[in-house]
């Protein structure tokens, strides 16, 4: 009786850091969501072409400080470990960035050719608006910010709610591929665009592994800036 006793304590604690890690997630994902349209429409009205990316570097920055402030512990010991462990660390973040800026890379060609003739997706067209509008604002906040907000909250907040590793890898990709995918949609005629969700996911599936992996928020953080400045280099480079 006294096993059988300590292990229904045991489900019930369990089932608790359940639903106490959901709950987490859910607030991370609220303040991934909520931190930049709190301020839209009031930036909007004074900067109506500018709006969006000062909207979204308010809310991220703010968003970014609450984070530093609630996760400081857990951000001192993994820059720590980060320090002690590096050559390690780095081999496998360049080994899973590598698999998925590959299969990014490969399918997003794919959907371009085969699907959109070559023309530019609606969210990619929205990113170049934006880097026009306001180039340096926009990059400080794809290489420095969003990297951080988008690491807690889909890498560090899902990987406390699920405990299979790929399980958890494609949750966080699709959820991640959705989110990115639909940042330009306007009309059910962009709706094609979410064929978008598989480069975007596979980068994501990618990140989720090397934090698992390494079990180190910073090695996601800086592969994820890295990633970022490459990418809107090139953008700026090319337009």
């Amino acid at each position: 009786m006294k096993y059988d006793s300590v292990k229904v304590q045991n489900d019930v604690n369990n089932i608790e850091n359940k639903r106490k890690n959901i709950l987490i997630f859910i607030l991370f994902f609220l303040g991934f969501l909520l931190g930049p349209s709190l301020f839209y429409s009031i930036v909007y009205k004074i900067y109506p072409i500018e709006g969006t990316i000062i909207a979204n570097l308010i809310g991220n920055g703010l968003y970014t400080i609450f984070l530093f402030i609630i996760l400081r512990k857990t951000l001192i010991k993994d820059f720590k470990d980060l320090k002690n462990n590096r050559v390690q660390k780095m081999r496998t973040l360049f080994k899973w960035w590598g698999i998925g800026l590959l299969i990014m890379m490969v399918s997003n060609l794919i959907i371009n050719e085969i699907v959109f003739d070559g023309s530019i997706a609606a969210n990619e067209e929205a990113n170049r608006e934006i880097i026009l509008s306001s180039p340096v604002l926009s990059i400080f906040l794809a290489v420095f910010l969003a990297p951080f907000v988008e690491e807690i909250t889909f890498r560090y907040g899902l990987r406390k709610v699920f405990k299979n590793k790929w399980f958890y890898a494609i949750t966080s990709g699709v959820i991640f591929g959705f989110l990115h995918a639909i940042s330009g949609i306007e009309s059910y005629s962009d709706l094609i665009d979410l064929l978008y969700i598989i480069p975007y996911g596979a980068l994501g599936f990618a990140f989720s592994i090397i934090y698992f992996n390494t079990k180190n928020i910073w090695v996601n953080i800086i592969t994820h800036m890295l990633h970022n400045a490459i990418v809107y280099s090139l953008l700026i480079l090319f337009m």
